[in-house]
């Protein structure tokens, strides 16, 4: 497996769509998924100098945060949450980008309260509107963070979002600046748990557009661990 010339091809490719965006790369993170690939091969990829790594189900995330504990891997997961999962996610993730709904925005504030530690998590927004995916609906975020801005016990760094499946270019760009705009606009809503830096979006195939679009964070696993588009 080609990890050095895979990694390599997307980081030049992150860089040309930060160039032609009229952005610096600097400011546009690669999180690789790793959610198909074993410990051996994060180790391998972390040593070609990557250090965050996501995974999409909370056992998971615990084994390999647990097998891989020697390496100082920041942790992402970016898969649907229910709560009786969050115990096994909470105590290592380093970002949480899927808060769907007030329940978890809840239950992290008691997790918060009873471990002393703000985990760190992202707003899912539901921009693709599929009934298979989750998140806030557009027209609700904003109250939302008014709602939880001043929280003492949440740590709200910012949204993250999903195009719809298959769908055209001009569709999915469309649904990255909605979210784009979203999150523009809740900068003036910063407050103590409210800091908006980070507007996840954009995965193997439509990362350009996302970067394009103004992300932060790009979530990468296929064309990184093997190659493909």
């Amino acid at each position: 497996m080609p990890l050095a010339a895979n990694l390599s091809r997307i980081q030049s490719a992150l860089a040309a769509a930060a160039a032609t965006a009229g952005r610096s790369q600097s400011h546009v993170g690669l999180v690789a998924v790793s959610k198909t690939v074993d410990s051996a091969t994060i180790r391998a990829m972390h040593a070609l100098g990557q250090r965050d790594f996501a995974e999409n189900r909370p056992q998971m995330l615990r084994d390999k945060a647990r097998e891989l504990a020697d390496l100082p891997i920041i942790w992402h997961f970016i898969g649907p949450l229910q709560t009786n999962k969050i115990k096994y996610v909470y105590p290592v993730a380093g970002l949480v980008h899927s808060l769907d709904r007030r329940e978890l925005l809840e239950e992290f504030s008691t997790w918060a309260r009873k471990t002393g530690r703000r985990c760190p998590a992202l707003l899912q927004v539901h921009i693709s509107r599929e009934t298979a995916k989750q998140g806030f609906a557009c027209d609700e975020i904003l109250a939302v963070i008014r709602e939880y801005r001043d929280s003492e016990h949440l740590d709200l760094r910012g949204m993250m979002g999903m195009a719809p499946l298959d769908a055209d270019e001009t569709t999915t760009r469309a649904c990255f600046h909605e979210l784009a705009e979203l999150f523009a606009a809740s900068h003036s809503l910063q407050g103590r748990a409210w800091n908006p830096h980070h507007l996840s979006m954009g995965m193997s195939g439509d990362f350009h557009l996302a970067i394009a679009e103004g992300a932060t964070l790009v979530r990468i696993g296929t064309a990184l661990f093997t190659g493909e588009k």
